[in-house]
């Protein structure tokens, strides 16, 4: 059979044309090659050696495993096990449920869902931006930044319960208008009726996609596809009127600007000592205030634009326009969801926000800078930017959050914040607290770095992290703050000193500042099929295709592979152990008698 990279190439460039169908999509899973690709993609996640309601995880996988597969789907009894439920909290402070698949049924899923990749991803527009490859919050937040320049409101939007409340009819609507292989749609809906499992009871799913599962995200923005193509293409088109340049400079704005270039000019060629000098200053002087009382731009043509962008269930939309074209665009959304994808937009969560106010999207503050606003410039005079241009802001309760919910602060209320240790990380030797300390504060900066003021708040953060570190040491040592400051001072800095194979190191308190950062790498938009992703086997795919135990040498026989979920819980107090260590892999291809001897040592 082919390999897979073959074949999700050439269903990437069938996809560009317009009314293809695809009707040979499950024979695609017979192809032994498929499942050693989506193991290759799936492995390296920490979900895989976490198990579903068969135990199963990453390791022991093998080719006798593959074809157990391929023959349940040759004559469709494969029958997904229900996904193990549990939950993490999200950030209001509630709980968000996730389905656990089996490790069997994500292997099946990630092959599927390469397939439909393959399919929908060339023609997703470039709007779009969650669970897409080469996109990311990054990407979504600078394209607002670079196209919602200028713009006088914002809608805020919000799907409400959007993974949960998936129409199934309405989904499998949508895929057979490209996709004509029933084997495949009945594949589809066996995934979206495999239900859970909570406090051992089975619970059937009627509506929505597993939030957890592997084949969601694709699902999710399949289904929202036609919401894109809704607001960019329809809503858009109606509502855009006029042109840019429409947008003029205020002519009253314009006399008063001639008027102060001939005063400015009368003053200079004017005597020191002259009389009337004063008289043209207070003139001068009064005839800028009123410059900078008046709008600088007038829109006497009618000049109307909407921009639109979505990351999974959340959308932005920005509107030059008035609040009554808000209210309408809002209204037009809420009823394409309801009549045509079954889903409800939230009242209370889709917000019409002002541009020189905040918007919220993706945990940054969003406004525009306002050329209305009189401020001082560096030099103590009173100018007005006439730029409007986008501005990311971190939001100042991240900072009060992160704090909050790290319990470092005793009275989050009091004027000045009294800062305390973590003892929960107390019995932790010195180096791990401060790597802990230091990969939270590279989290928080490494997600805010685009805003325009990551470099104030994050300073303000990292003092508080900073004393907390040396309180918490200073506990674990039953010391003060300042001996321990003392004890582990490097010139300006302090750190940890720690040997290696390689000698001494250090490991610095954070000491790399917090520069605004707005280089993200984003994906170039190509109106050709982006095959390349689909190209060349990896790694972990040409060791399994070697059929060889990295063990005992064995050659031509079938591999099971032998997995760890993180190399550093290994202690290389083994001889495989140390072999993995070695060579910096999660993963050894054995043959099975090498497997057993390895993973039941006792058994």
């Amino acid at each position: 059979m082919q390999n897979s990279e073959i074949v999700l190439i050439n269903l990437s460039k069938q996809a560009l044309k317009p009314k293809f169908k695809f009707d040979r999509l499950y024979r695609i899973l017979y192809n032994e090659s498929i499942y050693r690709k989506a193991y290759s993609n799936i492995y390296s996640n920490d979900g895989s050696a976490t198990h579903g309601v068969d135990k199963e995880t990453a390791d022991g996988f093998s080719i006798d495993k593959i074809n157990k597969i391929i023959e349940l789907l040759k004559n469709e009894s494969y029958q997904p096990k229900p996904a193990r439920r549990t939950y993490i909290p999200k950030k209001n402070g509630k709980k968000r449920p996730l389905g656990i698949p089996s490790f069997g049924d994500r292997l099946v899923q990630e092959a599927c869902r390469m397939i439909l990749e393959s399919i929908y991803e060339p023609k997703f527009l470039d709007c779009s931006h969650g669970f897409r490859p080469q996109k990311s919050c990054h990407t979504a937040l600078m394209d607002i930044s670079k196209t919602f320049t200028g713009v006088n409101w914002f809608i805020e939007g919000d799907i409400k319960g959007f993974f949960d409340n998936i129409n199934h009819h309405t989904l499998i609507g949508i895929l057979r208008k490209r996709i004509e292989d029933e084997k495949f749609i009945r594949l589809m809906w066996k995934f979206l009726k495999a239900g859970y499992v909570e406090e051992f009871r089975f619970n059937n799913t009627y509506s929505g996609t597993p939030q957890g599962g592997i084949i969601s995200p694709i699902l999710a923005n399949i289904y929202l596809n036609s919401l894109d193509w809704f607001v960019t293409k329809k809503l858009k088109e109606e509502f855009d009127s006029g042109k840019p340049k429409a947008q003029q400079r205020n002519p009253k704005y314009r006399n008063l600007e001639y008027q102060l270039g001939k005063v400015k000019k009368q003053i200079e060629n004017m005597e020191e000592n002259s009389t009337q000098k004063e008289e043209l200053i207070a003139k001068y002087k009064e005839i800028k205030k009123e410059m900078l009382s008046i709008p600088y731009i007038v829109n006497p043509n009618g000049y109307k634009s909407l921009k639109y962008l979505r990351y999974a269930d959340d959308f932005l939309i920005g509107v030059n326009g008035s609040k009554e074209d808000c209210k309408t665009i809002k209204e037009s959304i809420k009823c394409f969801l309801k009549n045509e994808l079954n889903l409800e937009l939230s009242d209370e969560k889709t917000l019409i926000t002002n541009s020189s106010d905040m918007a919220k999207f993706l945990g940054y503050n969003i406004t525009i800078g306002n050329n209305e606003n009189v401020y001082k410039n560096k030099k103590g005079i009173e100018i007005r930017s006439a730029r409007r241009n986008v501005r990311l802001m971190m939001p100042k309760e991240v900072i009060t959050k992160a704090i909050v919910d790290r319990n470092m602060v005793r009275d989050i209320n009091a004027l000045k914040w009294k800062i305390d240790c973590r003892p929960m990380l107390i019995n932790l030797s010195d180096l791990e607290i401060v790597t802990i300390y230091n990969a939270e504060i590279r989290g928080l900066y490494n997600y805010y770095r685009l805003a325009e003021n990551v470099t104030h708040k994050m300073w303000q953060f990292r003092y508080v992290m900073e004393y907390s570190c040396l309180k918490t040491l200073a506990g674990k040592h039953k010391s003060s703050v300042h001996k321990m400051i003392e004890k582990y001072r490097i010139d300006k800095n302090w750190g940890i000193k720690y040997e290696t194979k390689k000698g001494q190191k250090i490991c610095y308190f954070y000491k790399d500042g917090f520069k605004r950062d707005k280089s993200v790498k984003q994906f170039n938009p190509d109106p050709i099929a982006n095959v390349r992703k689909y190209m060349g086997t990896t790694e972990l795919e040409r060791r399994m295709n070697a059929s060889m135990c990295e063990w005992c040498g064995k050659e031509n026989v079938p591999f099971e592979v032998h997995h760890v979920n993180r190399l550093k819980n290994l202690k290389g107090k083994e001889v495989w152990e140390k072999l993995m260590i070695s060579r910096q892999r999660k993963t050894l291809i054995l043959c099975e008698e090498c497997h057993n001897k390895i993973a039941h040592p006792h058994g």
